[in-house]
């Protein structure tokens, strides 16, 4: 059955918390009770050197932004009703250190991110595609790092699933 427009609300927030702890260590709570830490390691870019207890903060965007791909594929394809064997994505994100270290006319953002997706399914080539332009215009991390101005590259691996 598909889901009508009237039962998904227009605003949804989602929040976190930051304590800072020592070094570079950072206790995070997230609004779902899920509790994370945030790190550097020793030495890490010019920065306060942590002890690497958990990811930096670009970690985690690079992790949230790689567990949104497989998210957002699955409920496309099953509003498109697409069988998706599988799913999965690794995600890699590019930045200059220079500009966190605060050099004049270096930008912080992240300037490239590059996406390798690999689905299996039996969908024709015409719905793969309907899923790759769906995909585009609702993955919220991908719009997020695009309209940033960073270059965004997907490297597609579609590997066809016995019927």
């Amino acid at each position: 059955m598909a889901m009508r427009m009237d039962d998904i609300p227009e605003r949804r927030e989602n929040w976190a918390e930051a304590e800072f702890k020592s070094g570079a260590k950072i206790v995070i709570t997230l609004k779902s009770g899920h509790v994370l830490v945030s790190d550097e390691p020793a030495g890490f870019a010019g920065g306060a050197g942590g002890e690497n207890a958990g990811p930096t903060p670009t970690g985690f965007l690079v992790a949230a932004f790689a567990a949104d791909i497989p998210v957002i594929l699955q409920r496309i394809a099953r509003e498109q009703a697409i069988s998706l064997q599988s799913i999965g994505a690794r995600v890699s994100i590019v930045w200059n250190p220079r500009g966190i270290a605060g050099l004049d006319g270096v930008e912080p953002t992240p300037f490239e991110a590059v996406s390798d997706i690999r689905i299996r399914t039996n969908a024709s080539d015409s719905e793969i595609d309907a899923l790759k332009i769906a995909y585009e215009r609702r993955c919220p991390l991908y719009n997020l790092l695009r309209k940033s101005g960073c270059r965004m590259i997907e490297n597609w691996r579609v590997e066809k699933a016995s019927p």
